[in-house]
């Protein structure tokens, strides 16, 4: 289960194939991934490559017909019975920042108040 992602499209249901075709699109995985419908809309991704595995969790956000896909890793305490997950992962954009704030560890400083800093895009360093 190391490879293994849990996925919920968030204010829609979409059929597995759907999904599946949709997700191969987005990811554009280069092995093989197997895609595990489970209970209450949540879906399993199982990956064959680790670098695949973390693309599709970190190289979001992801939509299908303009709805989020959450995306979090599998772990023993996952709550099938939740109606949503526990965390998410989502872009945070910081619109009218001054461009003198534009450094990275100001960024990060401002998103460890919002939660865990996954990813920063590397271009707020030069202010585009």
């Amino acid at each position: 289960m190391d490879f293994t992602l849990v996925l919920k499209i968030l204010g829609r249901r979409v059929g597995y194939s759907t999904l599946y075709n949709r997700i191969i699109g987005l990811w554009k995985p280069s092995h093989q991934i197997n895609l595990i419908d489970i209970e209450n809309d949540y879906y399993l991704v199982k990956f064959s490559s680790r670098t695949d595995n973390i693309h599709a969790l970190t190289d979001g956000p992801w939509t299908i017909f303009g709805h989020y896909i959450t995306v979090e890793p599998w772990s023993v305490d996952f709550n099938l019975l939740q109606d949503y997950p526990s965390r998410i992962m989502a872009c945070v954009r910081l619109p009218s920042l001054p461009i003198t704030w534009y450094k990275r560890r100001l960024i990060e400083a401002i998103g460890a108040q919002i939660g865990k800093v996954v990813k920063i895009d590397y271009q707020t360093d030069y202010g585009h």
